[in-house]
C-alpha cells in the first residue's frame, strides 16, 4: 500500500510558495503531485492545501518553521498534518545529503522537468570559513527543490534502510594533522 508525503516551502514576497506530493511505494518516492503559488497569499495557500490533503491524504507534510512558517502554520487546518522542520544550516546539509543519496540509490522519481532543473541547478560553494553551502544562482527560484527536500525528510522516518537527516556533532578531541595523514596513507595501502 502505498502512503503519501508532502513537503511545503511557504514563501511571501520574493519567491513562490511550493508543495510537492511523494508517494512511498515498495521502498521507492516517486512524486507524484505538485503546486507552486506565485505570490499568493497564505490564507489561499491554505485553503489549496487543505484540498489537496483531502484528496491526497498525505501522513505528514513537511514544511520550514523558521522564518514566516511558524505564523503560517496556525492560517491551516488541524486536518493537515504539517510537521516542524528547523532548516538550519546543518539541517540543510543534511536533506540535501538524502535527496541526493536517494537519487544515487534510485529511491527517488521526479517527473516535473522545472523541479529536475532545481535540483541540477544547486551550487555548491565553500564559504571564507570553510563551511558547505548550497545556495541557486541569482534570479532563479528553487522552492520546488526545498518542498521536495522537506517531503523527504519526512518520508525519509518511513523508509526501510535509508538513515534520517542527522546533525552529527564533532568531537571537540582533535587529532594531529600529520597523524591523519599517516592513517590515510595506511588505509590507502591496505586497498592495494
Amino acid at each position: 500500500m502505498a502512503v503519501k508525503f508532502g513537503g511545503l516551502d511557504v514563501a511571501l514576497r520574493v519567491d513562490n510558495t511550493a508543495l510537492v506530493v511523494l508517494k512511498l511505494e515498495d521502498g521507492v518516492l516517486e512524486q507524484v503531485g505538485q503546486k507552486v503559488w506565485p505570490h499568493m497569499s497564505l490564507d489561499k495557500v491554505a485553503d489549496d492545501v487543505l484540498k489537496i490533503q483531502q484528496l491526497e491524504r498525505m501522513k505528514a507534510i513537511g514544511y520550514d518553521r523558521l522564518g514566516i512558517g511558524d505564523g503560517a502554520k496556525q492560517l491551516f487546518s488541524k486536518e493537515i498534518p504539517l510537521r516542524d522542520i528547523i532548516s538550519s544550516q546543518t539541517n540543510k546539509l543534511a536533506m540535501i545529503g538524502l535527496v541526493k543519496g536517494l537519487f544515487n540509490q534510485e529511491k527517488l522519481v521526479v517527473h516535473d522537468k522545472d523541479l529536475f532543473r532545481e535540483i541540477l541547478e544547486q551550487e555548491r560553494k565553500i564559504s571564507d570559513a570553510g563551511n558547505v553551502l548550497y545556495q541557486h544562482p541569482t534570479g532563479f527560484h528553487d522552492d520546488r527543490f526545498w518542498a521536495l527536500c522537506y517531503a523527504c525528510s519526512v518520508a525519509s522516518y518511513s523508509l526501510a534502510g535509508i538513515p534520517r537527516p542527522t546533525v552529527a556533532k564533532m568531537s571537540n578531541r582533535r587529532v594531529p594533522l600529520d597523524v591523519l595523514i599517516d592513517q590515510e596513507i595506511e588505509k590507502q595501502l591496505k586497498g592495494i
